[in-house]
């Protein structure tokens, strides 16, 4: 009888090496694949994240299938939050185009430049100048009429080319975040448990990173929405009153809210100057008011922090809030905005802030790993 113990099988050489290679090759194929992709699915698993538990509640109480939920909820989310979105943006280039059209009509109707210099007298009457410089421009202008009537309505159609191009592939990107939602809201606890088994961390650190994801995913998503809903709803009640186009710009300003503190001025300080150029100063000031004390300053730098930290109270995975504190931070949600407004177009407003969380719970994640490595002295 052979009584040697038995050799481990051993493994060809460069097996593990080669493995990782074709690893690393699969992910980089499918990343450079997917490209044009990742912002809508991005979208889409964010939305999927943050109303999961809607998603469920859905399933449990009117006691149907996951298909039928998960659609219910796609339906849900395409009317509440991306509809309203399509329709800025196609009311904006309708508004930008009826603009290039206003000004041809303006340098073309006034063929005598002694009304063309008493139109624009009678306009700059209205602003505080020097007199020196009040009648430089005034010069200027009506010298420069045909100039000055051409560049505007280039400046308009380039922004409205922008604008529809932007449309366009924001639309598409919305098909896909409508086409992908459906099947994150079915199929989202499988792939969640086939992402773990195939990560190489523990269990429970892939529990802790996938539960704070989650938690990010609810309350930045809850806080912006809340914030927009506030401030498009107050916006529109002013705009109202005034007699203004109310609807489109309550959305504007919805749309505007996702840029923490000078989200709104972008929309009501234009339309506060316009109300005064068109010799309503009573208006004008009101709206500034509004603007900058009810928006700015209450919604914004009371309602939302107030907002953000009872959500992290009641859905931070841990239950305290602690590790949603970015959120809370003002200059570097709004800086995570701006950069991920700059980087993605419209779905940056929430993909800046939420890669910006990320970022925080994966360096504590490492710190939870390795924190008797570091030194604290």
């Amino acid at each position: 009888m052979n009584n040697s113990p038995i050799q481990p099988e051993c493994s060809p050489p460069f097996e593990e090496g080669f493995l990782l290679t074709l690893l690393a090759l699969a992910c980089g194929g499918l990343l450079w694949l997917f490209f044009p992709l990742l912002p809508g699915l991005f979208l889409a698993i964010l939305l999927a994240s943050s109303t999961y538990s809607l998603y469920e509640d859905i399933q449990r109480r009117l006691t149907i299938g996951s298909d039928r939920a998960a659609l219910i909820m796609t339906v849900l989310i395409f009317f509440l939050v991306i509809s309203p979105l399509i329709y800025l943006l196609m009311a904006t280039g309708f508004r930008i185009g009826e603009g290039v059209r206003q000004i041809q009509l303006w340098a073309a109707g006034f063929p005598d430049l002694m009304a063309l210099k008493g139109a624009l007298a009678a306009n700059l009457d209205r602003i505080p100048m020097p007199e020196a410089l009040h009648v430089f421009i005034l010069d200027w202008a009506t010298s420069h009429k045909e100039q000055i009537g051409q560049k505007a309505a280039e400046v308009l159609l380039f922004l409205f080319r922008g604008i529809t191009n932007n449309s366009l592939a924001f639309f598409s990107s919305l098909i896909l975040v409508v086409f992908a939602l459906f099947f994150f809201y079915r199929d989202g606890p499988r792939l969640l448990v086939r992402l773990k088994h195939l990560s190489p961390l523990p269990n429970h650190y892939d529990t802790l990173f996938f539960n704070r994801f989650q938690a990010l995913a609810t309350i930045l998503t809850l806080s912006t929405l809340g914030i927009a809903v506030l401030q498009g709803a107050s916006f529109s009640l002013v705009a109202l009153f005034m007699g203004l186009p109310w609807f489109y710009l309550g959305v504007a300003i919805a749309a505007a809210s996702f840029i923490p503190v000078v989200g709104g001025l972008i929309v009501w300080g234009p339309l506060a100057y316009i109300l005064y150029w068109n010799g309503q100063p009573g208006k004008a000031l009101f709206l500034v008011v509004w603007g900058a004390v009810i928006i700015g300053f209450v919604v914004d730098n009371i309602c939302r922090p107030m907002l953000i930290r009872w959500l992290a109270r009641n859905f931070s995975a841990d239950k305290s809030g602690d590790n949603l504190q970015i959120l809370d931070h003002t200059l570097l949600v709004t800086l995570a905005t701006v950069g991920g407004l700059i980087s993605f177009g419209i779905p940056g407003l929430l993909f800046g802030p939420m890669i910006a969380a990320m970022a925080i719970t994966i360096f504590d994640l490492y710190e939870l790993r390795h924190g008797h490595l570091l030194d604290r002295s």
